[in-house]
């Protein structure tokens, strides 16, 4: 099954480095097949996950998808935003470089939340709250 797609929204709001971005949306038909989201649910992730993950009190908007760099050596990138639930102003949009278009989800437990890059092929990386903003940390590199 394939899960890459080539990224074709308007991506001012996420930064200058972004062409177009696309975050990813089981609501309707645009990327994802019913066959395609019913794999996601199944294996217990998510595009999108309400959490307060930083013990501040206030829940975070977490939504991931894909997107184009206007230049570099890398011409996409995986990207995880934060965004406030309410307003959906973006506080903070982390990225992950890729040659070619690609697919990433979320794994959630309790107050852990993990990127899993495309479907059961093992690579992720946690989401931690340090000096005051997120990061990736690549747990098999550490």
């Amino acid at each position: 099954m394939d899960y890459v797609y080539e990224p074709k929204s308007d991506a001012s709001k996420y930064g200058d480095q972004f062409s177009t971005v696309e975050l990813f949306t089981c609501e309707n038909d645009k990327y994802f097949s019913a066959e395609q989201c019913d794999d996601v649910s199944e294996n217990n992730v998510t595009f999108t996950v309400l959490r307060d993950l930083n013990n501040d009190g206030v829940n975070e908007l977490w939504s991931v998808g894909v997107a184009k760099y206007k230049v570099g050596k890398y011409p996409y990138a995986n990207l995880v935003v934060v965004s406030d639930p309410t307003t959906k102003e973006i506080q903070q949009v982390l990225s992950v470089e890729l040659n070619e278009p690609g697919f990433a989800v979320f794994s959630s437990k309790a107050n852990k939340l993990s990127l899993f890059f495309c479907m059961e092929c093992g690579s992720y990386a946690d989401i931690v709250w340090n000096n005051n903003e997120w990061a990736l940390v690549w747990p098999e590199y550490e």
